[in-house]
């Protein structure tokens, strides 16, 4: 086994004891008292890629002038009982573990938690990479990150501010709000919410080829388009059953002469284009 490692492990031991057993010692509340865990990185000053991934979390990212990873941890109460001979007995959040994993500049977050909200909090430096992913009623909140952002929540919203660089983000029922100050030009993004509103603020100046694709909602700019002509795509896919044939119509349209494709995709919500201050 070699020392990173070692270091790595050493981590992901540390860290789940003192959450767990803080958790169980801690009077019931709203929410359990923070954790905090300082990460160094192996490459201090060089960019980082962050991947958090958990069933369901209340995550918030803020990009620093600095040269480590910082994380807050605790978790929403929650209401696990013990059924005993003489009553119900709460037994408050109850015991979890979380693995912080760095190697190489690439840190990895997992919980083995499911039955209530985990709330993390990660201080990151402003250059840096991420994959933020949660499902049940979480939350995703992003500030002050230059690099690629990949953003998945299925039922709750998306908030990204201040970014530079390129986002992806996906969400079934809630909106979605991204707000730039720089876009990195060589990089396609994409914005889909089925059942909530997509607010993008773009910088005044940047190009882009809107590919639009909207069923009920209304759709705003704060910029002037002109709208391309476009032809449906059609895609055929063998399986088992036979061949299925989709078709694809979107509407196309440029923002300041055009440029990366951005797509935007809803089913019922609205589509608002401002232009952002970056």
């Amino acid at each position: 086994m070699n020392i990173l490692k070692e270091k790595r492990m050493f981590y992901r031991f540390i860290f789940a004891l003192l959450t767990a057993s803080a958790l169980l010692c801690a009077p019931l509340a709203a929410q359990a008292e923070p954790q905090l865990i300082t990460i160094p990185l192996s490459r201090p000053g060089e960019p980082v890629k962050l991947e958090i991934e958990i069933l369901s979390a209340h995550i918030e990212v803020i990009g620093e002038d600095r040269q480590d990873a910082a994380f807050e941890v605790s978790v929403v109460k929650g209401e696990r009982k013990i059924i005993t001979p003489s009553g119900t007995q709460s037994l408050g959040t109850g015991a979890y573990s979380l693995d912080i994993e760095e190697e190489d500049n690439t840190i990895d977050v997992d919980s083995d938690w499911r039955a209530e909200k985990v709330h993390i909090v990660a201080r990151v430096p402003r250059r840096a990479d991420l994959t933020l992913k949660t499902t049940n009623n979480g939350v995703i909140l992003v500030n002050n990150i230059e690099g690629q952002l990949w953003l998945e929540n299925t039922n709750g919203p998306i908030t990204a501010t201040h970014i530079s660089g390129s986002v992806i983000a996906d969400s079934v029922n809630q909106d979605i709000n991204v707000e730039f100050d720089s876009v990195d030009g060589s990089e396609a993004m994409s914005f889909s919410s089925i059942n909530g509103d997509l607010t993008i603020g773009w910088p005044a100046n940047a190009g882009a080829e809107l590919h639009i694709d909207s069923a009920e909602g209304e759709i705003y700019s704060d910029f002037e388009v002109t709208v391309k002509p476009s032809k449906p795509v059609i895609t055929r896919e063998n399986n088992r059953g036979g061949v299925e044939v989709r078709v694809d119509s979107v509407i196309v349209a440029d923002v300041n002469g055009g440029g990366q494709v951005v797509r935007l995709k809803t089913l019922n919500g609205d589509i608002q284009i401002n232009k952002s201050g970056g």
